[in-house]
């Protein structure tokens, strides 16, 4: 939701004109409901699954027979009776620009190649019907499947324009694609993302006042790290043992800073989903001595992602595990630091001048990742303004990106 907002309002600064549709393998073909520069905007959802109790028009394998059709078949009858048989092709055939963001970080197959599969496939169709594609700013690599490189470099050569997010994606996108085209570099869009202060904060244990009345540390408790990866064995073949991690963490901030310490769900999910954010800060908090847990509160309710960033700017310092909980916190000029499972994490923090606040979980046991830690909370003040200088330079590199993109010929 955060790369989605983000994406619609990046788009719609550039061209206001603009009609913006998701495509995303969902359950449903709901709209998505949105904030931008103060309205409530409602998205249209064309959807996909590959579930067998799904209706023919929205399964993952018709749409992909239908794209082969229509690339063989180059026949107006033929083409206009697959567009009205699939919404998926319709849209495709209609639009003036395709995009693909792939949650910032799955270009790769860090998570798994079934993974990268399911979000090629949907990519091939598009291709299939348009020949081109552009790859929003994200993360390119890294591929320790052969196959996932083949498919990845068949997507490259075809897209137009390629933005990687950081340095290294753009290195590496660049050496698989040759000299025959350029990659772009822009920070991830998120940056750009409006913070919206919530009505109401709603705590675990309730209080009265204001949470922020003192300075308040806030930590992203990232639920897929917490529980081992889609696994559940450290999928991530991380070093740091992150709930050790955490309960070693906590306590050391608590000694070092007066005031509370907020825990902050990024991916909201249910109870026993690997994912679940929420669970995994009920189960922290839950393992904290009494007195502690009484200076340690979490959200309570769930929170959009312009909400969730307007609370993170509160706060005076910020741990995140969750790409974007760190974006949210960078871009608002809250020193952060990033617990990272993969390097995508150095190379965003990167575009801001950041890159030292990274705590690599592959490389650092949990006591030496605390110590780290407690060393950058104690150098919170001396970054804070360089900080907020680099994000407002990043929220304007991405609008220069963006109006660039769409006034070009790509578009038409």
């Amino acid at each position: 939701m955060a790369l989605g907002t983000s994406l619609v309002g990046l788009c719609l600064e550039a061209d206001p004109e603009a009609r913006v549709v998701f495509l995303v393998g969902n359950k449903d073909d709901q709209p998505v409901h949105l904030k931008h520069n103060g309205k409530n905007l409602l998205i249209p959802v064309i959807n996909y699954r590959m579930s067998p109790r799904s209706g023919i028009r929205q399964h993952l394998l018709w749409i992909l027979l239908m794209a082969v059709l229509y690339r063989i078949l180059p026949f107006s009858f033929i083409r206009r009776v697959i567009v009205q048989a699939t919404p998926w092709i319709k849209i495709l055939s209609e639009a003036n620009l395709v995009g693909d963001v792939r949650g910032g970080d799955s270009f790769s197959d860090i998570y798994g190649l079934n993974r990268f599969l399911l979000g090629f496939l949907p990519v091939w169709a598009v291709l299939l019907v348009r020949r081109q594609i552009v790859l929003f700013p994200q993360t390119y690599g890294p591929y320790s499947n052969r196959l996932a490189k083949i498919m990845a470099a068949y997507i490259m050569r075809r897209a137009s324009p390629i933005i990687a997010r950081d340095r290294q994606s753009q290195e590496l996108a660049q050496a698989m694609v040759g000299s025959s085209k350029s990659v772009l570099l822009s920070p991830d869009v998120a940056f750009s993302l409006e913070f919206i202060k919530p009505e109401r904060l709603k705590v675990i244990p309730p209080m009265e006042g204001n949470l922020f009345e003192k300075p308040v540390i806030g930590l992203n408790v990232n639920g897929l790290m917490f529980n081992g990866g889609y696994t559940r064995r450290n999928m991530f073949d991380l070093k740091l043992e992150y709930p050790s991690f955490l309960t070693k963490l906590v306590p050391a901030l608590l000694a070092e800073h007066p005031g509370d310490l907020l825990l902050v769900p990024h991916t909201y999910a249910q109870p026993g989903n690997v994912e679940s954010d929420n669970e995994a800060c009920r189960l922290l908090r839950d393992s904290l001595s009494e007195d502690m847990k009484g200076r340690v509160y979490m959200l309570a309710e769930e929170y959009d992602p312009h909400e969730l960033k307007g609370i993170i700017g509160k706060a005076d310092f910020f741990i995140g595990s969750r790409m974007h909980s760190c974006i949210a916190a960078l871009s608002q000029g809250v020193p952060c630091v990033g617990v990272a499972y993969s390097r995508k994490f150095e190379g965003v923090f990167d575009t801001v001048g950041m890159a030292e606040w990274v705590v690599d979980g592959g490389r650092l046991s949990s006591a030496e990742a605390v110590e780290r830690v407690l060393e950058l909370f104690r150098k919170r003040e001396a970054i804070r303004d360089n900080l907020l200088r680099s994000a407002e330079g990043a929220r304007k590199q991405l609008s220069d990106v963006f109006n660039k993109m769409f006034s070009s010929d790509i578009l038409y």
